[in-house]
């Protein structure tokens, strides 16, 4: 790779044979044999790197896509529970009235089923005495039918 330490004593070992180093330390020099894997090996490592580089582009399309899929869904979930919101405080209002409009019916129950247990007290005193009055006046006629309209022997 260019501007690596590797690559410049491979490049200076070629042209002078020797290498130099800045430490005035003796480094070993790669056989030309292997310098040819070095380039071979950077055609594999730059190769690889637009590999990896279409990868990541890859992944980084993908990753838009779903932010913004996510982003949608975030969207439509704001919007229902908006929607929702509005509709169960309108539910609620109404459960409200409801529950008025119950307690009113419920109170004014109570007083006519008051009314009527007092009436049933009295119209069953009512029933008994017109009855009686039945009774009597069937008794009445039967006895006059039978004064009338003698047996004959």
């Amino acid at each position: 790779v260019p501007g690596s330490p590797g690559y410049e004593a491979v490049v200076s070992t070629q042209s002078t044979g020797k290498l130099k180093s800045p430490h005035k330390t003796p480094i070993k020099t790669a056989p030309p044999t292997q310098f040819v894997q070095g380039v071979e090996e950077d055609e594999d490592e730059e190769e690889e790197r637009r590999d990896v580089a279409e990868v990541i582009k890859l992944h980084k399309e993908k990753q838009a896509k779903l932010a913004e899929q996510m982003l949608n869904m975030t969207q439509n979930l704001k919007q229902v529970s908006l929607v929702a919101r509005d509709i169960i405080s309108e539910d609620t209002k109404n459960l409200s009235g409801i529950q008025d409009t119950v307690e009113k019916n419920s109170s004014k129950l109570t007083k006519e089923t008051r009314q009527l247990e007092q009436y049933n007290k009295t119209s069953g005193k009512c029933w008994v005495w017109s009855l009686l009055f039945l009774v009597m006046v069937i008794f009445i006629v039967m006895v006059i039918f039978i004064r009338l309209f003698p047996r004959k022997r």
